[in-house]
């Protein structure tokens, strides 16, 4: 052989030993676009499209549910908005404040969606539903795309994903879709997916990052606990640190906003007083064992595609036990808390875990078909899941989507920041916009009109503090865009008869109120009916006070409402003397 054809020869075979490389999978980018564990290399081609196929398919399916259905979907989306700032409003809540990383993300899309002044509401209405259902479709495609990356058998665990996320449409706690709770899932799961192949940095990163979408994803904390491999102090150093990062975080954020909460917000405490205040736990969770254990087809039982519960079932294997702890202090933590209604029945924060309770599951199953072996590596820092090759693509994207989602949520941050500054703009002019050529109305009339359910809300905070004449302004507006709203009926009607201030009280307007409430009601509520009486009794009216009265027994012992009957009888004797009902004698029904 001479030189040249030596040369020729050694490029051949070194071209031929690279493409051999190539198509065997070597290294994570080669791995994207060949064969990996003896798969097909149109496997990962396939997965990615249908992937792509279901996000699809889920941004039609929650795009319209920002302005059709419950009003809260927009109300809470658009809150980190600078033209529709809602974050100083009662309604969010100590706890939803702190949730700032998807607030001011949302708020961010939806500012440069309507960044046109001369927009129609209608068309403000199409950007909203387009926006919505982009963000929510594109938090759920990046979790496919980490979890096909990083999984073999990727293709069940995202099909058990979508099928999981359609619970949240049933009625058990309304079609409720929350600027947090996507990415929370994504952030939950790569927590996950890091410490199982010990990348404890990563998880840490994530984890911190997490926590600022939705405080829950801190239970990823626990995992540092089962480092094995790490010394005990240490564990609990970066245990400790990771809360830290969050508490002191959280504050910061919160005070330059002039929002308040506690460090650790539970329900909507805004200091430690009331962190400690609520009921006890026992008292809680068996409110959720009866809501759990109640015969119904829409039971919590059902969540999650009914992985949640087969995981809590079959998911007990040693090296699960890191998983099943996080898994268990997340659903303690919804059983334990004070939170009204039970946190149980909010069953769209159930898939929070989905993703991890069909990875264990998927384990399991392959088990016993024999696939993998049962052994119990996990407890020994050998990773259990059938990692594909291609899990090196998660530490770009994980960086990516870091950047992108701080990196858009502290611009947002720093606009609000800013707007807030003395000498720049009035307080009360953020949140501020003009819909619309013609008949120009600002955010807060468009809010009114739109949003009658966040009307409704301020207005019940209104009437639980005591304040009543506000409490009658929200309920008043209520009325204006939803005339047949029975809450906002029957409320308005409670305060027009009973307020302790005299001047409110109109027992006229009372008992039309309560009257329509009853209509629409067919009169088979027993505290509607009560309104109506204490209405008849402000009027004057005592006859049919004492009348109806009657009828609030009779309609409470139907329904096993013994409570509402036994308050009753004490309205009936002040009807029967001639005596109005005082809202300072008794609390509202």
């Amino acid at each position: 052989m001479n030189l040249r054809n030596g040369a020729s020869w050694l490029a051949n075979l070194k071209l031929n030993s690279l493409k051999t490389r190539l198509l065997n999978g070597g290294g994570a980018l080669g791995g994207i676009f060949s064969r990996r564990n003896g798969g097909p290399s149109s496997l990962l081609f396939f997965e990615l499209f249908m992937v792509l196929s279901l996000s699809v398919s889920y941004f039609f399916l929650v795009r319209n549910y920002i302005t059709r259905g419950d009003t809260m979907n927009r109300y809470v989306f658009n809150a980190g908005s600078e033209k529709f700032y809602q974050l100083d409003q009662p309604i969010m809540g100590a706890h939803w404040d702190s949730r700032l990383s998807g607030l001011l993300f949302s708020g961010a899309m939806i500012d440069f969606a309507v960044r046109e002044h001369t927009l129609t509401g209608e068309q403000i209405l199409e950007r909203f539903n387009n926006v919505f259902g982009l963000y929510h479709a594109f938090w759920l495609l990046l979790l496919f795309f980490a979890v096909t990356f990083a999984l073999r058998h990727s293709l069940f665990i995202n099909l058990g994903i979508f099928a999981g996320l359609m619970y949240n449409f049933s009625p058990i706690s309304g079609p409720y879709f929350y600027p947090w709770d996507m990415p929370a899932m994504l952030f939950f799961t790569l927590a996950v997916l890091f410490f199982e192949r010990r990348q404890m940095f990563l998880m840490a990163v994530v984890t911190c990052a997490g926590c600022f979408f939705k405080e829950t994803v801190l239970v990823c904390a626990l995992l540092v606990l089962f480092a094995s491999h790490w010394k005990w102090g240490k564990r609990i150093l970066t245990f400790a640190g990771i809360v830290t990062v969050y508490v002191l975080g959280k504050k910061l954020l919160l005070s330059q906003l002039h929002l308040h909460a506690a460090a650790l917000s539970l329900g909507d405490a805004t200091n430690l007083r009331g962190w400690l205040a609520p009921a006890l736990p026992v008292e809680n969770l068996f409110e959720n064992l009866k809501v759990l254990f109640s015969p119904t087809l829409n039971s919590v039982i059902f969540a999650n595609a009914g992985t949640l519960a087969a995981v809590l079932v079959l998911g007990w294997r040693r090296r699960f036990l890191p998983y099943m702890t996080v898994i268990l202090a997340f659903i303690a933590g919804l059983v334990l808390l004070p939170l009204k209604p039970p946190g149980i029945t909010e069953v769209r924060v159930f898939m929070q875990i989905l993703p991890l309770s069909l990875i264990l599951l998927s384990e399991r199953w392959l088990e016993q078909a024999g696939s993998v072996p049962a052994g119990e590596g996990s407890a020994g820092f050998t990773p259990a899941w059938v990692v594909r090759k291609t899990f090196p693509v998660l530490l770009p994207m994980t960086i990516l989507l870091i950047a992108l989602s701080t990196g858009v949520a502290a611009w947002q941050y720093h606009i609000i920041f800013e707007d807030l500054q003395p000498g720049h703009r009035a307080r009360s002019e953020l949140g501020k916009y003009n819909i619309g050529p013609q008949g120009l109305i600002s955010n807060q009339e468009f809010l009114r009109s739109e949003n009658s359910f966040a009307e409704l809300k301020l207005g019940m905070i209104s009437m639980e503090n005591g304040q009543d004449s506000a409490a009658i302004n929200h309920y008043q507006r209520v009325l204006e865009s939803d005339t047949n709203s029975v809450i906002a009926l029957n409320n308005l009607a409670w305060l027009l008869a009973t307020a302790s201030d005299s001047g409110l009280r109109n027992g006229q307007e009372a008992v039309r109120l309560a009257e329509q409430a009853c209509q629409l009601t067919h009169y088979q509520e027993a505290a509607l009916i009560e309104t109506l009486a204490a209405a008849y009794a402000e009027a004057g009216r005592f006859n049919d006070a004492v009348a109806t009265a009657q009828k609030v027994r009779t309609v409470a012992l139907a329904h096993g409402q013994k409570e509402i009957a036994a308050r009753n009888e004490q309205s009936l004797e002040l009807y029967q003397s001639g005596r109005a009902y005082h809202q300072e004698a008794r609390p509202a029904p």
